[in-house]
């Protein structure tokens, strides 16, 4: 959200489709592929990042990301990196977009051909400097000059892997001399208030009078500059990262003996040359850029208790909530400020109930109650999203943690198995994560948040008053959100979820696969073949949990 006047506010948001990148350049020798990931910048902040596609150098990703926008920001940026085991990921390309530029690329699917980047030149923000050149008289009575530095403050600097921790070197160079100092490391902020001043002692040339003090000669001051260079505290195992640099000739103190000025940081120049872009291949992009320029709430206040009579309008479908559902070009458009709104207000149950209850009407079929994308399912989603996140975390947080950390292979493929690996012990494996995830699940109803209990309850009374001769589906209806809508894709893609802090590695993806194809299954109240030879090995064991759930 950014502020635009008083009254006004522009909240900005961003979906990004991320398909697939192309030729890109291959290793030298017999070994040419890639492990390759892209990740979505704002500046300099990563925002998103994708699987790892292991050995390819024609990735494809397949993978939406949408975000709302919290603050101003220049480009939008993707970078296509190589995974590196023992060494830093190196970056392979980039294409940057000028947030003028967005409109142009609008919803169209667009080829990008990636740019060379040079790390060094990958910089933002600005340094508010201070210089002063004063007179001091040594303890010899030798008369010279102080050049005191001062660093106020950093406005604007990017944000690496989630933080930003800068500090700043301050260097006076000349041909015959280069005399640095380090400031403290001010911690995650990427606004730092420095305030130090360093003090350089400036060597003043024989022709220097009493009469001309600051009266440099020409050749003098040419040759002496301030750099200030400023880093990112880093780890130890890469070391800093640069952020930018500025260079102060001292012939800015000709005319007065102090000057004053805010800085952009610039790239540091280090003769590298940029190779061409075809050589780097192209990446393959659809983003939508919406920005939304809101009044303060006073100004529909109207529009406000309109909507928020939409649950006690007969028919539901006469009501200003599903008429604003029906002429949006996407359900998810209507539904996620309709949830947000009757959510505030302490409506959503009743108004889910009426526009649920027209759903469930219209149905013929039980076995697809609630499977289509209407404005009814969308507000269930949205609903269990914003008001279950906590109680999704509470319950698979732990179990996504312990399946990642103890990397148990899973795969029952046998055509997908690896050396040395066993079927039957695969199975093992899999069926003890899917029964942690399962009983995690089954056991976590005293978590519920009251609004989803209450959801989960009307459900299941409107299905079973409309399909009277399906026993089953008062459990189906409620299954196929909280199991299928709910769990199941949280599993599948922890990330999006904020269960990881990353996409996982392939085998741990692949496992997390086939733990949420398998909760669908027990959702959908169905068995496959390999859960009915998982369950009866199961049995062997003595194992009497699928019998209990």
């Amino acid at each position: 959200m950014v502020a635009e006047d008083e009254g006004l506010r522009v909240f900005q948001s961003v979906k990004i489709k991320i398909g697939e990148a192309k030729n890109l350049p291959s290793y030298p020798g017999p070994s040419k592929m890639k492990d390759c990931y892209c990740t979505v910048n704002l500046d300099q902040e990563e925002v998103f990042r994708t699987k790892i596609v292991e050995k390819s150098l024609c990735p494809f990703y397949g993978e939406d990301f949408y975000c709302e926008i919290p603050r101003s920001f220049h480009h939008l940026s993707f970078y296509i990196f190589d995974r590196d085991v023992f060494r830093r990921d190196s970056i392979i390309g980039k294409v940057a977009i000028q947030k003028e530029d967005l409109q142009k690329y609008h919803n169209r699917d667009t080829w990008f051909q990636l740019q060379h980047v040079d790390a060094d030149s990958e910089v933002q923000g600005k340094v508010h400097l201070e210089l002063q050149l004063s007179e001091v008289i040594t303890d010899t009575g030798v008369v010279c000059h102080k050049l005191a530095t001062r660093i106020v403050e950093c406005q604007g600097l990017p944000i690496m892997n989630g933080q930003c921790d800068p500090y700043a070197t301050v260097m006076l160079a000349g041909p015959f001399r280069q005399e640095a100092k380090k400031m403290k490391v001010k911690r995650k902020t990427n606004n730092p208030q420095f305030d130090e001043v360093f003090y350089f002692e400036v060597t003043r040339p024989c022709s220097y009078s009493k009469k001309s003090h600051f009266d440099f000669e020409e050749e003098d001051v040419d040759k002496l500059e301030i750099r200030v260079d400023l880093w990112n505290a880093s780890n130890l195992k890469f070391g800093d990262e640069f952020l930018g640099e500025l260079k102060i000739p001292l012939k800015v103190l000709r005319q007065s003996s102090s000057y004053e000025a805010w800085y952009f940081l610039q790239p540091r120049d280090n003769g590298s040359k940029s190779l061409k872009p075809d050589d780097l291949g192209s990446l393959w992009l659809n983003v939508i850029y919406t920005e939304d320029h809101v009044f303060s709430s006073d100004c529909y206040s109207r529009l406000r208790d309109l909507l928020l009579k939409s649950a006690d309008v007969e028919p539901v479908s006469a009501s200003a909530a599903h008429i604003l559902g029906e002429v949006c070009w996407e359900k998810q458009e209507a539904a996620v400020p309709l949830v947000r709104l009757f959510l505030h207000y302490g409506r959503v149950v009743p108004f889910i109930s009426a526009i649920a209850s027209a759903d469930v009407k219209r149905t013929q079929d039980p076995n697809t109650i609630f499977r289509g994308n209407s404005l009814a399912s969308k507000c269930i989603d949205e609903t269990m999203k914003l008001a279950g996140m906590h109680y999704l975390h509470v319950t698979l947080k732990p179990a996504i943690e312990e399946i990642c950390q103890s990397h148990k292979p899973c795969e029952i493929d046998p055509v997908k198995l690896k050396d040395r690996e066993n079927l039957e012990n695969n199975m093992e494996n899999l069926w003890q994560y899917v029964d942690r995830v399962f009983r995690a699940i089954t056991e976590s109803g005293v978590s519920c948040p009251t609004v989803m209990c209450d959801i989960i309850i009307w459900l299941r009374e409107v299905a079973a008053k409309r399909f009277q001769d399906d026993p089953d589906v008062r459990y189906t209806a409620v299954s196929s959100f909280i199991f299928l809508r709910f769990f199941a894709p949280a599993i599948l893609s922890p990330s999006l979820f904020q269960l990881t802090p990353h996409y996982t590695d392939p085998q741990t993806s692949r496992t997390l696969t086939l733990i949420s194809k398998t909760v669908q299954t027990f959702g959908s109240l169905s068995k496959s073949k390999s859960l009915l030879r998982t369950g009866e090995e199961g049995e062997h064991r003595g194992d009497s949990t699928k019998q209990d759930h």
